[in-house]
């Protein structure tokens, strides 16, 4: 292990319990949590809008 081979530690763009809870909103025709959470996610805006919709189908 190299001084130079260290990787940044992972950012968390948003909990497993907040995409659930923008999911369960989502399929309630509340998009106010979901579009929140992708607004915060910047870059990974998109994968966080997929996990909202897969979590919305959890809920419907």
């Amino acid at each position: 292990m190299g001084l130079f081979n260290r990787k940044p530690a992972p950012q968390i763009v948003a909990t497993g319990a907040e995409i659930d809870a923008a999911g369960k909103a989502l399929a309630q025709g509340d998009d106010s949590l979901a579009n929140q959470l992708c607004d915060r996610a910047g870059d990974d805006s998109q994968r966080v809008a997929l996990a909202i919709l897969a979590a919305s189908v959890d809920h419907s």
